[in-house]
């Protein structure tokens, strides 16, 4: 049943979110409270606030003019890159971080179960990529630090829901992003520098849960104005998720380098991570300064070189390359 929860929520929920004490958010989340009507489709909304009600009282009180707290927008990098998980409610977003995490987020099917950002680590290969589920972008109000952490992003999973209306969902969270000046990275051409920032996104259409669901998503592709990156998934029965690794992977426009010591193995479990196009003397600077100020040579191999090939400092480096520096 669809909460149809009124404007009175929303400004609420505005309220709520930019209190910064302890004592002021306990105030406006009873006040967002009292704006859910009480009925079966609220049910879970309403228990989901009393809970975090019930949290906000356990914790200790702000006192005025204490120091002020740090964003929860504020996410430390970690891994091979910093992905977002962005878009509507109800899209089901936390499920695919809990999917493809080893992260813990709350997974419910009221709205804005996610109120403050949670990272989690996804593997890919040998390497570590960081997801961040994210509030829902809300026409009403959506926090500045979301949208400072869409444009530090490496990449932005903008998630819609393939059994809802994922035309609407896509057309209304790309509008609201360039109404705050985001772009997305295929608009730039036609935008220009002076538009804005510009984020790489790729579309995850989830629920898409079994392979009779691969018509709806050619409709949903069907039905689009201009061309997306996008992937089908489901969260619930793991359908594409290793593929949606394989698009992140590719989306981050990342090399994994092996590096290897004269007459030894190649250490072949954890790989420097670098931009494509990165040189031999790049990932020297990875390995160590002293590496990089004093590099003479390398030998490489891999796809693109024989065997053992002597390179200089400015070989362009391929995926998979085992790399051998000498000083």
């Amino acid at each position: 049943m669809p909460a149809n929860l009124p404007p009175d929520y929303f400004e609420a929920e505005r309220l709520f979110r930019e209190a910064e004490s302890t004592t002021d958010k306990i105030a406006r989340l009873e006040d967002l409270i009292r704006t859910v009507p009480k009925h079966k489709g609220t049910d879970r909304l309403r228990a989901d606030l009393r809970r975090k009600l019930a949290e906000l009282k356990r914790e200790p009180r702000s006192h005025k003019g204490g120091a002020r707290r740090a964003s929860a927008f504020n996410i430390g990098r970690e891994g091979a890159g910093q992905v977002v998980l962005i878009g509507p409610p109800n899209v089901g977003k936390s499920a695919l971080l809990d999917a493809l995490t080893n992260a813990t987020p709350e997974v419910a099917d009221s709205p804005f179960t996610t109120w403050e950002p949670l990272p989690g680590m996804m593997a890919y290969a040998d390497i570590q990529i960081q997801l961040v589920d994210t509030p829902p972008l809300n026409a009403e109000y959506t926090d500045p630090g979301l949208l400072d952490l869409i444009r530090r992003a490496d990449l932005a999973l903008l998630v819609v829901n393939l059994q809802g209306d994922p035309v609407a969902e896509l057309e209304e969270s790309i509008a609201l992003l360039q109404e705050h000046r985001i772009h997305p990275c295929h608009r730039r051409e036609e935008l220009g520098p002076e538009a804005g920032s510009y984020a790489p996104i790729l579309v995850v259409a989830n629920k898409s849960d079994t392979d009779a669901d691969e018509e709806l998503f050619d409709l949903f592709i069907a039905l689009l104005d201009e061309a997306w990156p996008m992937v089908d998934v489901s969260a619930v029965t793991g359908r594409n998720l290793d593929l949606l690794r394989q698009r992140v992977f590719e989306a981050l426009g990342i090399i994994r380098v092996y590096s290897k010591a004269p007459n030894e193995p190649p250490d072949m479990v954890a790989p420097y991570t670098l931009k494509q196009g990165s040189t031999v003397a790049e990932m020297a600077a990875k390995v160590h300064r002293d590496f990089y100020e004093n590099l003479k040579t390398a030998r490489v191999w891999g796809a693109n070189v024989f065997d053992g090939q002597m390179v200089g400092r400015d070989h362009v480096l391929s995926d998979g390359d085992i790399v051998e520096l000498y000083i």
